[in-house]
């Protein structure tokens, strides 16, 4: 049965924090798209730093941070962000962009100047589905999500294809046509951020915003041993039954399992795309032990990884 909201038999204090609440997220989904439209007029005139990290001479899957499959672009508007590498940082400041490449390990700290509030953009896509929030500083020096809009559109594929031939264009400090390349790639990617965004005709993701949002948290901490619902729960402001309640009811899947699938296929496409040892993708994926990593591979894919690797280079090779 729909449940209906009815604002007469609603508490009032319930009521009025709901309304306030709708309020700041429109105003703060209004002031996403122009931030980002400015983001695309400003990096495609060339008046908006593009930073591209250099990537160490092979992937670190252990350490301090994450690293995703799929490339992340930060646009900074205010404050700083900090991000460390294992072979070097670099400090990304107000009207600065970064493209993060992808199976890069990263740690971020936050903060702002006196006065002034950390604010930046992160744009992720990844499949059908793409998600572009404003962070704040959630506790000192720890970005959180200020506000978040997930979803599944056709321009996902094409942002996360931009993104990713833009991460591959490597310069130096003489190619300036290889930089207008990788800027007019981000610029294409920002527009179809943009496209998805506003395009009426497609359904944004019909879920609860908190499910958007633990999805996103997942996909952040897929690497982390210690990833739990628990965990998950605390970091939503709810409680563990009450957030596995909402997911499984929106997703007809149970959180935990939601988890390990993931990490599952997050370990094949390492396992196809990277030369790292079994033991290496396992850790890289948040399974404790090789053989817990097996079981749960075997379980969704029916075979070995080693015998799934062997079996999709010798794919390739037909």
């Amino acid at each position: 049965m729909k449940e209906i909201f009815d604002p007469q038999a609603a508490d009032p204090t319930t009521l009025s924090e709901g309304l306030r609440r709708d309020g700041l997220e429109t105003r703060l989904a209004g002031e996403l798209r122009a931030s980002l439209g400015e983001a695309l007029a400003r990096i495609g005139a060339g008046r908006m730093p593009l930073q591209l990290p250099g990537l160490p001479p092979e992937i670190v899957t252990r350490g301090e941070g994450h690293f995703h499959v799929a490339p992340e672009l930060f646009v900074q508007l205010s404050g700083w962000t900090e991000f460390r590498f294992p072979h070097a940082e670099c400090r990304l400041g107000p009207g600065e962009a970064l493209l993060m490449p992808p199976q890069l390990l990263h740690a971020e700290r936050v903060g702002g100047a006196e006065g002034e509030a950390f604010r930046n953009i992160v744009i992720y896509a990844a499949g059908d589905s793409l998600t572009c929030h404003f962070a704040h500083e959630a506790a000192p020096g720890v970005p959180g999500i200020l506000h978040l809009e997930a979803r599944r559109h056709a321009q996902a594929a094409r942002v996360r294809e931009w993104m990713s031939d833009a991460a591959r264009i490597v310069t130096s400090g003489e190619d300036e046509w290889g930089r207008a390349q990788r800027c007019g790639l981000v610029v294409a990617a920002i527009g179809g951020v943009l496209r998805a965004l506003d395009d009426t005709s497609a359904d944004p993701r019909a879920e609860p915003p908190l499910v958007a949002r633990v999805r996103l948290l997942v996909q952040n901490q897929l690497g982390d041993h210690a990833l739990s619902v628990r965990r998950l729960a605390q970091q939503s402001g709810c409680t563990a039954d009450y957030l596995s309640h909402v997911f499984s009811r929106a997703t007809g899947e149970h959180l935990i399992a939601y988890i390990t699938r993931q990490r599952v296929e997050r370990a094949a496409h390492l396992l196809r795309h990277t030369e790292l040892a079994g033991k290496e993708v396992a850790w890289a994926c948040g399974f404790a032990t090789p053989s817990y990593f097996i079981r749960n591979f075997r379980a969704q894919f029916g075979v070995t990884p080693k015998a799934w690797r062997a079996s999709v280079g010798e794919r390739a090779l037909v």
